[in-house]
């Protein structure tokens, strides 16, 4: 993927995204430490709070679609035993 298509993506999800975005509050602190990262260069730890937040999401996404699936094959009516 390019550096275009995932600045594309960004953007795309900012604006759909962005009410839920903006009144998430991250811990105390967050921004702060995320600023002193990216003035001292210190890429490795934001690549691997991107990816730790990409997981997280995996793993939420996947969680949500299991629920969603055992509550869709518990609503399927019983079927006639002859």
């Amino acid at each position: 993927m390019s550096k275009e298509a995932i600045a594309d993506f960004i953007e795309r999800m900012n604006h759909m995204h962005k009410d839920h975005i903006e009144a998430l509050d991250l811990p105390e602190g967050t921004e702060a430490y995320v600023a002193e990262r990216m003035a001292s260069g210190d890429e490795k730890t934001l690549v691997f709070m991107l990816k730790l937040a990409y997981i997280m999401g995996l793993q939420t996404g996947y969680a949500a679609s299991e629920v969603e699936r055992q509550v869709s094959s518990q609503k399927r009516p019983d079927t006639i035993k002859a």
